[in-house]
């Protein structure tokens, strides 16, 4: 594989584990709360990432999906920055005589 196409499948794939520590929901957490007046009693139930935020399915998939464009997007920016001829084209015209 060629040095571009690995930074942009490394900046994938950290940009996935990222997503992942903050997103994924492992965890599940409640709370149930008791009044005396038995209409302010309630109970309430969330999930919690690795991290401790508080998330949902939908959350980490779309999370995921924006932090992977953005990791490729900018794996590539920074490859075709770093190289300059990578922005020539792959034919370029041919001088006439």
């Amino acid at each position: 594989m060629s040095t571009r196409r690995n930074a942009l499948l490394w900046t994938g794939a950290g940009a996935l584990l990222v997503a992942f520590v903050l997103f994924a929901p492992l965890f599940e957490a409640g709370i149930c709360v008791d009044a005396q007046d038995t209409s302010r009693s309630y109970c309430r139930d969330w999930q919690t990432s690795l991290v401790g935020m508080e998330t949902s399915l939908w959350m980490w998939l779309g999370g995921s999906g924006v932090l992977l464009s953005i990791g490729l997007l900018t794996g590539w920016w920074i490859t075709r920055r770093g190289n300059p001829d990578a922005r020539l084209p792959e034919n370029p015209p041919t001088e006439r005589t």
